[in-house]
């Protein structure tokens, strides 16, 4: 139960509702236990003299009672299921507000269908808990408190001989209820993998029948969906018994009460009207004990999303938020410098990345960085916009230490073509649209024509309002590059950052774009990585990475008169373009 103090927040900014909700229930809790004192005393009026205005006027005021008992649950589920509603929607914005504040490496560590297991499934525990739990659990606490008032004041001994399965009841939620709870978290844990692998063989579609794993992918979701089916059945079952099991003991506790009652009626010391009044209290007690196991399988299902949820809460940005000092975007020409900087991902201290980075780039400068798969280029591109945070060193935007600036006034500095190519499902105007500040058509068609993208649109039949698929699927891989890059250049930013950006696109395009790059765009400060030794040799500077460290820096000419490893790149890729002309 602990774990759900966490909603106390929530619970408190729809406290109107809540305590309405409360007052409620004890209103319609004390009409519904003074209704059957009239059935009492219209079962005696019949039975000591038929009266039937006695008779009426009791049945009337029962029914009445009957009906305010009724309008008041309506009013208590106004409130309450209202109010669960109310946070459910609240938690919702916060748990998405809170995955946009994650850092990368949160993702690269979590799952998509995990996060959206618990954003949907998890989050339906909580406002079944915050609805129909605190509702019925607040509901079966009154009735049993009136009606145990009411049995009381009629017959203590009756009273005592109908509680005693209780210390049995109680013993059993308890044991019962810590069963449920490491079920549900289970089942919980168990649709998140069914919740995964989905996500994961719809997006890889393509993939899957590219090497015809329909049937392995059927399998594995059998698998999956058998292990939840079977973890449910169980939990079902001991649901089963436990309702079976409060049932039996609420039918139980009648018998001492009908066989004493009815004892205590022919000795005198009960009238037919006080024991059928009592037998109706004891019936009215038969909802509210077989709903614990309800509301405890509920309350034990809530607790153990919570747990997930709290896991998603409690992690914390890596990247700390710096408040805006007043910089100026406009102020910002693109002048980029790196001192000192070294990177290893948590629990790689042994093994960095980035080693002792020193450099600096020119405002308006094209700067490339090349270097073999895994010698830190992509890493120090990410470094930039604080998509990781340094180990050590500092990085200057304009001699800002970028530590020193808010993320929000950072980002906006930068145009960022990341590796992995992503497109929304919208328009391609929209998706080259998407950083900017403003919709501008004009600047669209701009962006396009610099990214070699306005000719292939024009022949599409809707343009720019051309829809695109999931991530972009009706493109071709090259238009997905451009369409990115045009994203990343719209509003024209002081850097642009372009992480391998165009290697799906032939070598004569390749050449275009850059060649647009610097015509459109002489004051933006490129930082470029390619593996492409034609893309990189007309930039200012290259930058040449080997295992997280600089081993060579200049222009193209003079790195290839050191006849080092940025000339093997060079020689090895001739050689394999004479090759492949040959072939």
């Amino acid at each position: 139960m602990k774990n759900l103090l966490g909603l106390k927040p929530y619970l408190l900014r729809y406290k109107k509702n809540l305590w309405s909700g409360f007052l409620f229930i004890i209103l319609t809790n004390l009409f519904a236990v003074i209704a059957p004192k009239y059935i009492g005393l219209a079962i005696d009026t019949m039975n000591r003299h038929f009266a039937l205005s006695d008779v009426l006027r009791d049945t009337g005021l029962y029914f009445l009672l009957s009906l305010l008992s009724g309008f008041f649950l309506f009013l208590v589920r106004q409130n309450i299921i209202v109010a669960s509603r109310h946070i459910e929607y609240d938690l919702k914005n916060d748990y998405y507000q809170h995955l946009q504040k994650l850092p990368r490496s949160f993702y690269n560590t979590t799952s998509t269908g995990d996060l959206i297991s618990r954003g949907t499934n998890d989050l339906n525990a909580i406002r079944e808990f915050l609805g129909p739990g605190i509702m019925y659990s607040l509901n079966t606490f009154f009735r049993l408190l009136f009606a145990l008032i009411a049995m009381i004041a009629i017959s203590p001994e009756l009273t005592l001989f109908a509680l005693l399965p209780a210390p049995l009841l109680s013993y059993s939620v308890y044991k019962i209820g810590s069963s449920m709870q490491k079920r549900s978290k289970s089942i919980q844990e168990s649709y998140a993998g069914i919740t995964n692998l989905v996500q994961e063989n719809l997006s890889g579609i393509r993939v899957v029948k590219s090497y015809t794993r329909e049937s392995f992918e059927i399998n594995r979701f059998e698998c999956l969906n058998k292990e939840y089916y079977r973890k449910n059945l169980s939990l079902g079952k001991l649901q089963a018994l436990f309702f079976a099991f409060l049932t039996s003991m609420t039918a139980l506790s009648l018998l001492p009460v009908i066989w004493v009652g009815g004892i205590n009626v022919i000795n005198g010391s009960m009238t037919v009207g006080g024991i059928a009044q009592f037998i109706v209290y004891v019936s009215m007690l038969s909802w509210p004990i077989i709903s614990i196991g309800w509301v405890t399988s509920i309350v034990q299902r809530a607790a153990s999303a919570q747990i997930r949820l709290n896991a998603i809460f409690n992690a914390k940005p890596d990247v700390a938020e710096t408040e805006n000092k007043g910089q100026k975007e406009e102020s910002f020409k693109g002048k980029l410098s790196f001192r000192d900087v070294q990177f290893h991902y948590p629990g790689q201290e042994k093994n960095p990345i980035l080693k002792k980075i020193t450099f600096d780039i020119a405002a308006g400068s094209k700067v490339a960085i090349v270097g073999a798969t895994g010698s830190g280029k992509t890493t120090l591109v990410n470094l930039i916009p604080r998509l990781y945070e340094t180990v050590q060193g500092t990085i200057l935007f304009d001699g800002h230490d970028i530590r020193s600036l808010p993320l929000k006034t950072l980002r906006e500095l930068i145009g960022f073509v990341p590796q992995v190519n992503f497109l929304f499902s919208d328009t391609i105007a929209r998706n080259i649209n998407w950083g900017s500040r403003n919709e501008d058509a004009d600047m669209v068609i701009e962006a396009s024509k610099i990214a070699m993208l306005y000719g292939d649109v024009e022949e599409f039949p809707d343009g720019f309002e051309t829809m695109l698929g999931e991530k972009g699927i009706n493109l071709s891989g090259g238009q997905k590059q451009r369409a990115c890059i045009a994203r990343a250049i719209a509003w024209k930013p002081p850097l642009l950052i372009l992480d391998d950006a165009l290697s799906a696109v032939d070598t004569g395009t390749e050449a275009r774009i850059f060649e647009a790059l610097l015509q459109k765009l002489p004051e933006t400060t490129i930082l470029l990585i390619s593996h492409r030794i034609s893309t990189v040799k007309n930039c200012d500077r290259i930058i040449v990475l080997k295992e997280g460290s600089i081993v060579e820096s200049g222009t193209h000419e003079e790195l290839l008169q050191q006849k080092t490893l940025y000339a093997e790149l060079y020689n090895q890729q001739l050689l394999e373009e004479e090759i492949f002309s040959l072939s």
